[in-house]
C-alpha cells in the first residue's frame, strides 16, 4: 500500500508528459508530415506572413494554418509548391 501513492503520482507525472509533449505534435499535420517538416513548414510561413500579418501573429496563425495545409496537402513537398496568396488564403482563416 506505500506504493500507491507513488505509483499514482508517477503515472499522473507520465500522462502529463505525454500530454505536454503531444502538444508539439499532436495536431492533424503530424498525421501526414514529419515533426520537422511542421517545424519548416511554420518558420517559412512566418517568414513570408509576417509582411502581412505582423511579427507578433505571424507564429500564432501559421500554428493554425499548417493543420489545414497538411489536411489538404497530405504530402507537404505539394505544400512546398504553394503560391503566397494560397498560403496567406490559409493564414487569413486561423485570424
Amino acid at each position: 500500500m506505500k506504493r500507491l501513492p507513488f505509483l499514482l503520482t508517477a503515472s499522473v507525472l507520465s500522462i502529463l508528459l505525454i500530454v505536454i509533449s503531444c502538444k508539439t505534435v499532436g495536431r492533424i499535420a503530424a498525421k501526414y508530415w514529419l515533426n520537422r517538416e511542421i517545424k519548416e513548414f511554420v518558420s517559412g510561413c512566418e517568414d513570408k506572413a509576417r509582411l502581412v500579418v505582423g511579427k507578433d501573429n505571424a507564429h500564432k496563425y501559421c500554428d493554425c494554418a499548417v493543420d489545414a495545409v497538411a489536411e489538404q496537402y497530405h504530402n507537404y513537398q505539394d505544400a512546398k509548391k504553394m503560391s503566397l496568396v494560397e498560403l496567406l488564403d490559409f493564414v487569413n482563416r486561423c485570424k
